[in-house]
Protein backbone atom coordinates (compact mmCIF):
# COMPACT_ATOMS: atom_id res chain seq x y z
CA UNK A 1 0.00 0.00 0.00
CA UNK A 2 2.73 2.47 1.00
CA UNK A 3 4.62 1.78 -2.20
CA UNK A 4 1.51 2.39 -4.28
CA UNK A 5 0.87 5.69 -2.50
CA UNK A 6 4.45 6.85 -3.03
CA UNK A 7 4.24 5.87 -6.69
CA UNK A 8 1.03 7.86 -7.23
CA UNK A 9 2.41 10.93 -5.45
CA UNK A 10 5.63 10.74 -7.47
CA UNK A 11 3.60 10.38 -10.66
CA UNK A 12 1.84 13.69 -9.95
CA UNK A 13 4.77 15.77 -8.75
CA UNK A 14 7.14 14.74 -11.54
CA UNK A 15 4.90 16.40 -14.15
CA UNK A 16 4.40 20.07 -14.97
CA UNK A 17 0.62 19.88 -14.69
CA UNK A 18 0.31 20.44 -10.95
CA UNK A 19 2.55 23.49 -10.73
CA UNK A 20 1.09 24.95 -13.92
CA UNK A 21 -2.35 24.78 -12.31
CA UNK A 22 -0.85 26.09 -9.09
CA UNK A 23 0.53 29.18 -10.82
CA UNK A 24 -2.81 29.90 -12.47
CA UNK A 25 -4.68 29.43 -9.22
CA UNK A 26 -2.21 31.62 -7.31
CA UNK A 27 -2.64 34.42 -9.85
CA UNK A 28 -6.43 34.36 -9.51
CA UNK A 29 -6.22 34.10 -5.72
CA UNK A 30 -3.87 37.09 -5.58
CA UNK A 31 -6.01 39.26 -7.86
CA UNK A 32 -9.36 38.35 -6.30
CA UNK A 33 -8.05 39.00 -2.80
CA UNK A 34 -6.85 42.37 -4.04
CA UNK A 35 -10.35 43.02 -5.38
CA UNK A 36 -11.95 41.98 -2.08
CA UNK A 37 -9.54 44.13 -0.06
CA UNK A 38 -10.35 47.13 -2.26
CA UNK A 39 -13.95 46.96 -0.97
CA UNK A 40 -12.86 47.74 2.58
CA UNK A 41 -13.69 51.31 3.56
CA UNK A 42 -15.53 52.20 0.36
CA UNK A 43 -18.45 54.63 0.56
CA UNK A 44 -21.45 55.28 -1.66
CA UNK A 45 -21.76 58.54 -3.65
CA UNK A 46 -23.94 59.97 -0.87
CA UNK A 47 -21.23 59.29 1.68
CA UNK A 48 -22.92 56.32 3.32
CA UNK A 49 -21.10 53.07 3.96
CA UNK A 50 -20.87 50.61 1.08
CA UNK A 51 -20.98 47.76 3.57
CA UNK A 52 -17.40 46.93 4.54
CA UNK A 53 -16.28 49.73 6.85
CA UNK A 54 -13.09 48.26 8.27
CA UNK A 55 -11.11 45.08 8.73
CA UNK A 56 -12.69 42.65 11.18
CA UNK A 57 -12.35 38.91 11.57
CA UNK A 58 -15.25 38.41 9.15
CA UNK A 59 -13.95 40.81 6.50
CA UNK A 60 -10.53 39.22 6.89
CA UNK A 61 -12.07 35.85 6.12
CA UNK A 62 -13.62 37.32 2.98
CA UNK A 63 -10.44 39.02 1.82
CA UNK A 64 -8.08 36.10 2.40
CA UNK A 65 -10.32 33.47 0.78
CA UNK A 66 -11.96 35.56 -1.97
CA UNK A 67 -10.83 33.35 -4.84
CA UNK A 68 -12.77 30.38 -3.50
CA UNK A 69 -15.96 32.23 -2.58
CA UNK A 70 -19.13 31.81 -4.59
CA UNK A 71 -19.60 35.59 -4.63
CA UNK A 72 -16.42 35.88 -6.67
CA UNK A 73 -17.38 33.04 -9.00
CA UNK A 74 -15.25 30.44 -7.17
CA UNK A 75 -12.65 31.23 -9.82
CA UNK A 76 -9.69 29.83 -7.89
CA UNK A 77 -11.59 26.59 -7.26
CA UNK A 78 -11.76 25.92 -10.99
CA UNK A 79 -8.03 25.10 -11.02
CA UNK A 80 -8.05 22.25 -8.47
CA UNK A 81 -11.31 21.07 -10.04
CA UNK A 82 -9.69 20.90 -13.48
CA UNK A 83 -6.52 19.39 -12.04
CA UNK A 84 -8.48 16.57 -10.42
CA UNK A 85 -10.18 15.82 -13.74
CA UNK A 86 -6.93 15.92 -15.70
CA UNK A 87 -4.97 13.74 -13.28
CA UNK A 88 -7.23 10.74 -13.83
CA UNK A 89 -8.42 11.30 -17.41
CA UNK A 90 -4.81 11.69 -18.58
CA UNK A 91 -4.17 8.16 -17.30
CA UNK A 92 -7.16 6.83 -19.20
CA UNK A 93 -6.17 8.75 -22.32
CA UNK A 94 -2.57 7.53 -22.37
CA UNK A 95 -3.36 4.06 -20.95
CA UNK A 96 -0.96 4.50 -18.02
CA UNK A 97 -3.70 3.29 -15.67
CA UNK A 98 -3.49 -0.11 -17.38
CA UNK A 99 0.11 -0.62 -16.29
CA UNK A 100 -0.77 0.43 -12.74
CA UNK A 101 -3.64 -2.06 -12.51
CA UNK A 102 -1.47 -4.85 -13.91
CA UNK A 103 1.32 -4.07 -11.43
CA UNK A 104 -1.14 -3.89 -8.52
CA UNK A 105 -3.86 -6.50 -9.13
CA UNK A 106 -5.88 -5.43 -6.08
CA UNK A 107 -7.63 -2.47 -7.61
CA UNK A 108 -8.91 -1.07 -4.33
CA UNK A 109 -5.29 -0.42 -3.35
CA UNK A 110 -4.81 1.58 -6.55
CA UNK A 111 -8.01 3.53 -5.90
CA UNK A 112 -6.99 4.38 -2.33
CA UNK A 113 -3.45 5.31 -3.40
CA UNK A 114 -4.69 7.60 -6.17
CA UNK A 115 -7.20 9.25 -3.83
CA UNK A 116 -4.56 9.90 -1.17
CA UNK A 117 -2.20 11.31 -3.79
CA UNK A 118 -4.95 13.66 -4.99
CA UNK A 119 -5.51 14.78 -1.38
CA UNK A 120 -1.80 15.56 -1.06
CA UNK A 121 -1.62 17.66 -4.22
CA UNK A 122 -4.89 19.37 -3.26
CA UNK A 123 -3.41 20.30 0.11
CA UNK A 124 -0.30 21.71 -1.58
CA UNK A 125 -2.48 23.84 -3.84
CA UNK A 126 -4.42 24.92 -0.77
CA UNK A 127 -1.26 26.22 0.89
CA UNK A 128 -0.35 28.04 -2.32
CA UNK A 129 -3.82 29.59 -2.40
CA UNK A 130 -3.55 30.83 1.18
CA UNK A 131 -0.12 32.39 0.55
CA UNK A 132 -1.25 34.10 -2.66
CA UNK A 133 -4.48 35.33 -1.08
CA UNK A 134 -2.70 36.81 1.91
CA UNK A 135 -0.18 38.46 -0.40
CA UNK A 136 -2.81 40.09 -2.59
CA UNK A 137 -5.05 41.20 0.25
CA UNK A 138 -2.20 42.47 2.41
CA UNK A 139 -0.80 44.52 -0.48
CA UNK A 140 -4.02 46.53 -0.90
CA UNK A 141 -4.73 46.83 2.82
CA UNK A 142 -1.24 48.09 3.60
CA UNK A 143 -0.55 50.37 0.64
CA UNK A 144 -3.98 51.81 -0.13
CA UNK A 145 -6.30 51.21 2.82
CA UNK A 146 -4.16 51.70 5.94
CA UNK A 147 -6.07 48.84 7.56
CA UNK A 148 -4.81 46.20 10.00
CA UNK A 149 -4.02 42.90 8.33
CA UNK A 150 -5.39 40.72 11.15
CA UNK A 151 -3.31 37.79 9.94
CA UNK A 152 -3.29 36.29 13.43
CA UNK A 153 -7.00 36.81 14.10
CA UNK A 154 -8.58 33.53 15.22
CA UNK A 155 -11.32 33.70 12.57
CA UNK A 156 -8.79 34.44 9.84
CA UNK A 157 -6.47 31.65 10.98
CA UNK A 158 -9.40 29.23 10.89
CA UNK A 159 -10.06 30.30 7.31
CA UNK A 160 -6.49 29.41 6.35
CA UNK A 161 -7.24 25.84 7.39
CA UNK A 162 -10.68 25.63 5.82
CA UNK A 163 -9.28 27.10 2.59
CA UNK A 164 -6.86 24.19 2.37
CA UNK A 165 -9.66 21.73 3.09
CA UNK A 166 -11.86 23.38 0.43
CA UNK A 167 -9.09 23.14 -2.16
CA UNK A 168 -8.58 19.46 -1.37
CA UNK A 169 -12.32 18.82 -1.71
CA UNK A 170 -12.57 20.62 -5.06
CA UNK A 171 -9.63 18.55 -6.33
CA UNK A 172 -11.39 15.36 -5.21
CA UNK A 173 -14.62 16.46 -6.88
CA UNK A 174 -12.73 16.83 -10.15
CA UNK A 175 -10.97 13.51 -9.62
CA UNK A 176 -14.23 11.67 -8.96
CA UNK A 177 -15.96 13.32 -11.89
CA UNK A 178 -13.05 12.42 -14.16
CA UNK A 179 -13.42 8.75 -13.23
CA UNK A 180 -17.09 8.89 -14.18
CA UNK A 181 -16.65 10.84 -17.43
CA UNK A 182 -13.49 9.35 -18.86
CA UNK A 183 -13.30 11.42 -22.03
CA UNK A 184 -10.77 14.08 -21.08
CA UNK A 185 -12.05 16.94 -23.21
CA UNK A 186 -15.68 16.33 -22.27
CA UNK A 187 -14.89 15.93 -18.57
CA UNK A 188 -12.85 19.14 -18.35
CA UNK A 189 -15.36 21.19 -20.32
CA UNK A 190 -18.35 19.95 -18.33
CA UNK A 191 -16.63 20.36 -14.96
CA UNK A 192 -15.32 23.87 -15.62
CA UNK A 193 -18.55 24.96 -17.31
CA UNK A 194 -20.57 23.86 -14.30
CA UNK A 195 -18.03 25.29 -11.86
CA UNK A 196 -18.38 28.73 -13.42
CA UNK A 197 -21.49 29.16 -15.58
CA UNK A 198 -23.57 26.36 -14.07
CA UNK A 199 -23.32 27.69 -10.54
CA UNK A 200 -24.02 31.23 -11.72
CA UNK A 201 -27.15 30.13 -13.58
CA UNK A 202 -28.37 28.09 -10.62
CA UNK A 203 -27.85 30.99 -8.23
CA UNK A 204 -29.84 33.32 -10.47
CA UNK A 205 -32.60 30.76 -11.03
CA UNK A 206 -32.94 29.92 -7.34
CA UNK A 207 -32.97 33.62 -6.44
CA UNK A 208 -35.78 34.29 -8.92
CA UNK A 209 -37.74 31.30 -7.62
CA UNK A 210 -37.03 32.18 -4.01
CA UNK A 211 -35.47 28.78 -3.33
CA UNK A 212 -33.00 29.99 -0.70
CA UNK A 213 -32.52 26.56 0.87
CA UNK A 214 -31.75 24.91 -2.47
CA UNK A 215 -29.18 27.63 -3.21
CA UNK A 216 -27.27 26.68 -0.07
CA UNK A 217 -26.44 23.30 -1.65
CA UNK A 218 -24.58 24.82 -4.63
CA UNK A 219 -20.88 23.92 -4.21
CA UNK A 220 -19.68 27.53 -4.42
CA UNK A 221 -22.12 28.58 -1.71
CA UNK A 222 -21.11 25.64 0.45
CA UNK A 223 -17.51 26.79 0.07
CA UNK A 224 -18.47 30.31 1.15
CA UNK A 225 -20.30 28.87 4.14
CA UNK A 226 -17.15 26.98 5.11
CA UNK A 227 -14.80 29.93 4.81
CA UNK A 228 -16.77 32.97 5.98
CA UNK A 229 -18.41 32.18 9.30
CA UNK A 230 -19.96 35.62 9.95
CA UNK A 231 -21.43 38.43 7.84
CA UNK A 232 -18.46 40.59 6.74
CA UNK A 233 -20.79 43.53 6.08
CA UNK A 234 -22.38 43.42 9.51
CA UNK A 235 -25.80 43.19 7.88
CA UNK A 236 -25.24 46.23 5.65
CA UNK A 237 -25.20 44.25 2.39
CA UNK A 238 -28.40 42.43 1.48
CA UNK A 239 -26.68 39.45 -0.12
CA UNK A 240 -24.40 38.90 2.87
CA UNK A 241 -25.06 37.16 6.12
CA UNK A 242 -24.58 33.69 7.45
CA UNK A 243 -28.33 33.02 7.12
CA UNK A 244 -27.73 32.65 3.38
CA UNK A 245 -25.47 29.66 4.05
CA UNK A 246 -25.39 26.58 6.22
CA UNK A 247 -23.20 26.60 9.32
CA UNK A 248 -19.54 26.21 8.41
CA UNK A 249 -19.32 22.63 9.66
CA UNK A 250 -22.48 21.57 7.81
CA UNK A 251 -21.30 23.29 4.63
CA UNK A 252 -18.02 21.39 4.94
CA UNK A 253 -19.75 18.05 5.52
CA UNK A 254 -22.04 18.45 2.51
CA UNK A 255 -19.20 19.54 0.21
CA UNK A 256 -17.03 16.66 1.41
CA UNK A 257 -20.04 14.41 0.82
CA UNK A 258 -20.17 15.50 -2.83
CA UNK A 259 -16.49 14.63 -3.23
CA UNK A 260 -16.87 11.31 -1.41
CA UNK A 261 -19.85 10.22 -3.52
CA UNK A 262 -18.15 11.08 -6.82
CA UNK A 263 -14.86 9.46 -5.79
CA UNK A 264 -16.57 6.33 -4.48
CA UNK A 265 -18.75 5.91 -7.57
CA UNK A 266 -15.78 6.55 -9.84
CA UNK A 267 -13.65 4.02 -7.96
CA UNK A 268 -16.38 1.37 -8.13
CA UNK A 269 -16.73 1.95 -11.87
CA UNK A 270 -12.96 1.73 -12.39
CA UNK A 271 -12.71 -1.45 -10.34
CA UNK A 272 -15.42 -3.15 -12.39
CA UNK A 273 -14.19 -2.19 -15.86
CA UNK A 274 -12.02 -4.55 -17.85
CA UNK A 275 -8.37 -3.62 -18.24
CA UNK A 276 -7.67 -2.33 -21.75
Amino acid sequence: MLGAIKSEIRKIFTTKLWWGMGIGMAAFAFLLSMAAASLIGLTNPDGSSAGFDSMTGATGQMVYSAGLLGEFGSMSALFPLALGVLLITTEYRHKTATATYLATPRRWIVAVAKTLAVIVVGAVLGVVHVIASVGGGALILTVFKDQPLLLGNSDVVATYGTSIVATVVWTLIGFGFGMLVRNQIAAVLIAVAFGFLGQLILNIAFAILGWTTAAKFIPGNLTTGMLVTADPSGGAVESGGDSYYFAWWLSALILIGYAAILTLLGSILSNRKDIT
